[in-house]
């Protein structure tokens, strides 16, 4: 089954400062330790926030079954044998399973060489190993939080710091480029799909999975429109842009995106009964959860917040607002909980265009 989609409000916040979009990533509803960089985040997002004014264009999405989501039996045996090397708990592993076996299996299985960004703990290299066993892996992280066994049992060379210093060191060396919810984080994704197509070798490929955050109908959506067209929101409200997802993408602006970069016309999925990272379950109940959930959130948080913001200035309202969000945080109806669970994901494959090599 394949989706058309024609949305063409994607947005993205520009923020310059290194500094500031650290400690965005960290405290994305500014309400870190530092009141003074709370302040300036505040200025610098919505100096920042803009649409990327794309012209509606249809663009297909094609729904994959669950039987398309599998690795095959050989590559469930590695896994199986890299997971007991890497000394994973038995009752994590189904969910890692549902979470990144349905990209790794559109991984391209001619690849040699791949370049992992922000592999975290490593759950993406074990499943980049099973499906490209001979292959040469190099990873990319702030921190190095692969624990030793799983590094030794992928045989990985990681290297840690900042993405954009350590990409601008290679040449054209990589037949993939692979990334699981990372892309979502780029401040400048033009800029860098741009330089990540120009380290791939002819034909070489980039598979990423990532939030739809500006695909219609996705939570708070009209709270991030309103901002960028009047630069500005309450205070309380800030939590509804999740400044933490700086470039907030859709199917057509992600098609746009990747073509402009130097990347041939993508193929973009989704799962059929797991729209999103969270949610495993096909569309109908999909919806009907999220009405639900939009529902309470505006009685149990919406209404508060609006009472907040006519009868509280101030301290009383920071505090309020603190212990607001604090709540939010508990149960799956809360504005980011609602988030990460209602918006839809995707996974794009594209090829390098040959007549950038």
């Amino acid at each position: 089954m394949q989706i058309i989609d024609h949305s063409s409000d994607a947005f993205q916040m520009t923020i310059e400062n290194p500094a500031m979009r650290a400690y965005l990533q960290r405290y994305p509803f500014l309400i870190g330790p530092d009141k003074a960089m709370n302040e300036l985040g505040r200025k610098a997002i919505f100096d920042g926030l803009a649409s990327r004014n794309r012209v509606p264009t249809p663009t297909a999405v094609r729904r994959l079954q669950p039987q398309e989501t599998r690795l095959t039996a050989e590559q469930m045996d590695r896994l199986i044998r890299l997971m007991d090397e890497s000394q994973v708990p038995q009752a994590v592993r189904a969910e890692m399973i549902d979470d990144y076996a349905w990209e790794a299996n559109l991984v391209p299985l001619e690849t040699k060489s791949a370049l992992v960004l922000g592999c975290a703990d490593g759950t993406e290299l074990m499943f980049l190993r099973a499906v490209l066993p001979e292959a040469k892996i190099t990873a990319l992280d702030y921190q190095d939080e692969i624990p030793p066994a799983r590094k030794r049992a992928v045989d990985v060379r990681f290297l840690q710091g900042d993405m954009n210093a350590l990409i601008a060191g290679f040449g054209q060396e990589f037949d993939l480029v692979s990334s699981n919810h990372t892309l979502e984080h780029l401040y400048t994704p033009n800029e860098v799909l741009t330089t990540l197509a120009g380290l791939l070798q002819p034909h070489g490929a980039l598979i990423s999975t990532l939030p739809m955050d500006a695909m219609e109908g996705s939570p708070f959506l009209n709270k991030v429109k309103e901002a960028a067209k009047r630069k500005t929101i309450h205070p309380l409200d800030v939590v509804y842009l999740d400044a933490g997802h700086p470039w907030k993408t859709n199917p057509v602006d992600l098609d746009l995106t990747l073509q402009e970069a130097g990347f041939e016309r993508p193929q973009l999925y989704q799962r059929q009964q797991h729209l999103s990272r969270y949610a495993n379950f096909g569309e109908t109940r999909f919806k009907a959860q999220f009405a639900f959930g939009r529902v309470l959130h505006a009685l149990f948080f919406g209404l508060p917040r609006t009472v907040a913001k006519a009868v509280l200035t101030g301290t009383p309202q920071r505090l309020f607002g603190r212990g607001l969000l604090a709540a939010e945080r508990r149960v799956w109806f809360g504005s980011n909980m609602l988030k990460n669970l209602y918006t839809q994901e995707a996974c794009v494959l594209a090829r390098k265009n040959s007549s950038a090599t």
